[in-house]
């Protein structure tokens, strides 16, 4: 009996060690380990002039006490070791405006610091518009050097590509009908925040449309996502999705640099995307 409980206390101890290590490294460990993807994208409707044309995406920072503009520093040299054309941000820059103790102008400086030759884009999230951030948003992206899209379309005409921005769909005043001045001769690209907002779009000419919200789960366990997914997020999850439909449209989504509610990434580490566009014959 004595032999036994001594067992039992080992297996206990045991799993209370491994529970912390885990803990620890959600905590400590993953939310820092920046991971650079890089995709190749193909489409006949990719012009001469953008061929190979490079795009980063960030997005989802949720700027708070646990990540701070000299953490962004990570960002910015792995953006300068990209040297992409356009750059993207998908929204969700401070996780509570209300509550941010930090200056927002050196967000905004560490912002400006990025260089694409083709302008920076950005469009609203939801926490973008939720905890006061609504009316300072735009001037912060903008300071930063960002183009703030909302429910708007950019022309990037000597590269036949428009960026078409979806303002925020959840609290904000997002319209997905805006998709539709996609041009059949341009590469239509469309910021969404939120990525369930593909299936309102997929009858326009949409060639990509690139999305964060999601964390990409920020706990990767798939049986908690009735409680992690937020809304219009539930979907479409991580990562490139493919659809086919008369244009053969793609889906990315971006799981995030930040974190919100709780300060723990498991499985989903923050992730800066370089997409290069490719014509396919």
């Amino acid at each position: 009996m004595v032999r036994l409980l001594k067992n039992l206390f080992r297996i206990i101890l045991l799993i209370f060690i491994i529970g912390l290590a885990l803990i620890c490294y959600a905590r400590y460990i993953e939310p820092h380990m920046l991971q650079e993807k890089y995709l190749n994208v193909e489409s006949p409707v990719v012009s001469d002039h953008a061929e190979n044309l490079k795009i980063a995406i960030f997005g989802d920072t949720h700027f708070d006490t646990y990540y701070e503009p000299d953490d962004f520093t990570k960002v910015l040299d792995a953006l300068e070791k990209m040297k992409p054309d356009i750059v993207f941000f998908a929204g969700d820059l401070i996780d509570n405006y209300d509550n941010y103790m930090g200056d927002v102008d050196e967000i905004s400086g560490k912002l400006a610091e990025i260089e694409a030759p083709y302008g920076k884009y950005a469009i609203f999230g939801n926490h973008d518009y939720g905890g006061g951030a609504e009316n300072e948003y735009q001037a912060i992206m903008e300071a930063g050097g960002f183009t703030v899209l909302k429910n708007e379309y950019f022309a990037i005409s000597e590269l036949g590509i428009a960026v078409i921005g979806i303002d925020d769909i959840l609290i904000g005043y997002g319209d997905s009908s805006i998709a539709s001045w996609g041009r059949p001769d341009y590469y239509n690209i469309i910021l969404s925040h939120a990525p369930d907002v593909i299936d309102e779009v997929l009858d326009y000419n949409v060639d990509l449309m690139i999305s964060g919200h999601t964390h990409g789960r920020q706990i990767n366990l798939k049986f908690f996502d009735e409680y992690i997914l937020p809304p219009y997020g539930k979907k479409y999850i991580h990562g490139m999705y493919e659809f086919s439909n008369n244009r053969n449209s793609k889906l990315y989504v971006n799981p995030g640099i930040g974190t919100t509610k709780l300060p723990v990434r498991f499985l989903s580490p923050p992730e800066l995307t370089c997409i290069t566009l490719i014509n396919l014959p």
